[in-house]
C-alpha cells in the first residue's frame, strides 16, 4: 500500500542501524559483562539511551526502553494499525498464550495481509506445541510425524529431539523464533505496505531478546559456546 511509503522509509533508514551478526560475534566473544557491554556504546540507538539511564549497566532498562521506543515510532507511523497492535498484545501479562493465538488468528483472516498470515500460522503450530509440551498434552512421535513433510519440520523435529533428550524448551524457542524470522525476513524486499514494519518490529523483538541473552550470560560468566547455542538468527 503506498500509503505507508513514507513509513518504510524511516524503517529502512533505521535497519541499517540494526545489531549484524559481526557485533553480536563481537558481544559473545567479550571477555567479560563490561566488554560486551561497550559494544552497545558503539551502537545507535542504544548508545544515545544508555546515557538517559540511572544506572549505565542497568541492561533490562535498557532494552526496556528500546522497546517501549519502537512501540512508540510504530505507532505514529503506522496508528492503531491491527496487525502491529495483536503482536504488541502478546506482552499483556493478563492474556493467556492460549487465547493470544486465538486473537492473533482472528486477526489474520480478517486482514488478509499474506505475510502476516504465514507468519500467525507459524507463530500458532510452534506455539502451540510448547504449550502442549509445557502442560505434557503431547505424543512426541507422533507429533513429529504430522509436520514431516512441511516447512514446520526442521523446528519441530530439533526441539522435540532435545525435548527428549533434557527436558529443556530452550532449543524448541529458539526454533520459534528462527522459523518466524524466516519467513519475516521477506519484508525486508517490499517496498511498500505494512509488512516492512512487521518486519521491523519482529526485528526489534529478536535483537532485544538476543541482547538479553548474552548480556545476561557475560553477567553468570557462562562459557562463549554455551551462548552461541542459544543465539537467534538476526534479522539483518
Amino acid at each position: 500500500m503506498v500509503e505507508f511509503a513514507y513509513a518504510v522509509g524511516r524503517i529502512r533508514a533505521l535497519e541499517v542501524h540494526l545489531l549484524d551478526e559481526n557485533k553480536i560475534t563481537r558481544m559473545v566473544d567479550a571477555r567479560d559483562f563490561e566488554s560486551a557491554h561497550l559494544v552497545l556504546r558503539e551502537t545507535p540507538p542504544y548508545a544515545e539511551k544508555i546515557d538517559c539511564l540511572e544506572h549505565a549497566f542497568d541492561f533490562e532498562a535498557l532494552l526496556e526502553l528500546e522497546l517501549r521506543s519502537t512501540k512508540e515510532l510504530l505507532e505514529y507511523l503506522a496508528p492503531e494499525n491491527e496487525l502491529l497492535s495483536i503482536m504488541w498484545k502478546k506482552y499483556d501479562p493478563e492474556l493467556s498464550l492460549k487465547d493470544y493465538l486465538i486473537l492473533l488468528n482472528q486477526t489474520a483472516k480478517k486482514c488478509r495481509v499474506s505475510l502476516f498470515a504465514k507468519y500467525a500460522l507459524g507463530f500458532t503450530i510452534l506455539n502451540q506445541l510448547k504449550l502442549n509440551l509445557m502442560q505434557e498434552k503431547i505424543e512426541l512421535e507422533a507429533y513429529q510425524n504430522k509436520y514431516r513433510y512441511t516447512d514446520y519440520y526442521k523446528a519441530v523435529s530439533a526441539g522435540l529431539e532435545h525435548y527428549k533428550k533434557s527436558g529443556s524448551l530452550f532449543v524448541l524457542e529458539r526454533e520459534i523464533d528462527n522459523h518466524l524470522m524466516g519467513i519475516l525476513k521477506k519484508a525486508k524486499f517490499m517496498a511498500f505496505g505494512i509488512e516492512p514494519l512487521i518486519g521491523f518490529l519482529y526485528a526489534k523483538e529478536i535483537e532485544i531478546k538476543i541482547l538479553r541473552l548474552i548480556l545476561t550470560c557475560k553477567q553468570m560468566k557462562v562459557k562463549t559456546e554455551e551462548i552461541k547455542e542459544r543465539l537467534r538468527l538476526p534479522y539483518v
